[in-house]
């Protein structure tokens, strides 16, 4: 490590130092090189006791600091809130929804996207609810929403158009997973993707320096990001997205993918789900780097394939179509403001 002889002198009295002193007695590249070189040693990384993690907050915790500047749209409070209702009806929740004229335009134009392949044309939210299902859509107000509500994070963490092609990306391809494994109601593989790595965007907004000394460990490698968010943390960004998707009162389904999207085998309920959405997240990255298919379906562990039953050939097949897919839906969500009558005319 790299270190000052006074440093090298504290750093062998570890053992007996409150956390308050090891972390101002250290300077934050010492820290960073110290993780660095556990990491490549392939040693696990620990910090010398529980007491001295860099945060000493929980995931709750830390979704309740964002609330204050990722405040979702009234709409999807409502929804929420109807939805768990004992007696709504679907025209009610269509009218509630119609109130919003953006987000109404948006999710028509979801529901007749490529990804739905809805033989008839869909016009109406009352109709869409009668062809996804009211929980279909709610996920899909709630996906569709999310895109639109992080604003503020630093561009050097993280560049957020390509964040969300990478996610929607990861979406359209668990979608078509979920297809060929004839999963029921597929179209919640679509909104676990694009939802499954949002909470980084909570660590990013609440912790950036942090972050950057994360990324920088890391080195773009995501497998390695859990256990180097855990170790530096005390948590990572899976439990960060399932304390906030809990919030949000997404279904207990979407949550728990999200929270094993890294460590499927982990999964007590929806372990097929969770497979589906760990390969799907390898094959966005893939994607998204232009790696070769190969050398991609290596970083998908053994466990998910034996579960998912899948085969690199089907793996192929299902990307061919997905960078159309990804195009329709991304103009849809991430667009400047439509109106019902844009969403006609399409």
């Amino acid at each position: 490590m790299l270190a000052t002889g006074q440093e090298q002198d504290r750093v062998a009295d570890t053992d007996n130092c409150s956390s308050r002193y090891y972390l101002n007695a250290f300077s934050l590249n010492i820290i960073i090189s110290f993780v660095y070189q556990c990491i490549k040693d392939k040693k696990g990384i620990r910090f010398p006791n529980e007491s001295m993690r860099l945060v000493m907050m929980t995931p709750q915790e830390l979704v309740e600091n964002v609330e204050k500047l990722v405040a979702l749209p009234d709409v999807c409070i409502k929804v929420n809130r109807l939805i768990d209702a004992p007696n709504y009806s679907a025209i009610t929740l269509g009218d509630l929804i119609a109130q919003d004229t953006d987000l109404s335009a948006r999710l028509l134009r979801l529901v007749n996207s490529a990804f739905f392949n809805q033989q008839v044309p869909v016009d109406t939210i009352s109709r869409a609810i009668t062809v996804i299902g009211t929980n279909e859509l709610r996920n899909l107000v709630m996906a569709t929403t999310a895109a639109r509500v992080f604003t503020g994070i630093p561009g050097d963490l993280v560049d957020m158009a390509e964040f969300w092609r990478y996610s929607m990306t990861a979406g359209v391809i668990a979608g078509e997973l979920a297809g060929r494994c004839r999963v029921l109601h597929a179209e919640r593989l679509f909104v676990m993707g694009v939802l499954h790595d949002i909470g980084r965007l909570v660590i990013y907004l609440e912790l950036p320096d942090l972050s950057r000394d994360i990324l920088l460990v890391t080195g773009g490698d995501d497998r390695l990001l859990p256990d180097v968010e855990s170790d530096m943390l005390g948590f990572t960004h899976m439990d960060v997205g399932e304390a906030l998707l809990e919030k949000w009162g997404l279904p207990e389904s979407i949550i728990t993918v999200i929270a094993h999207h890294h460590r499927p085998a982990q999964a007590e309920n929806y372990r097929l789900e969770s497979v589906l959405m760990h390969m799907a997240s390898a094959l966005s990255v893939g994607e998204m780097a232009g790696a070769d298919l190969e050398e991609t379906c290596e970083q998908i562990d053994p466990f998910s394939w034996e579960i998912s039953g899948l085969k690199p050939e089907v793996i192929e097949e299902i990307l061919e179509s997905v960078p159309q897919k990804v195009n329709e839906i991304i103009d849809v969500v991430l667009s400047p403001k439509l109106s019902t009558k844009q969403n006609q005319s399409k």
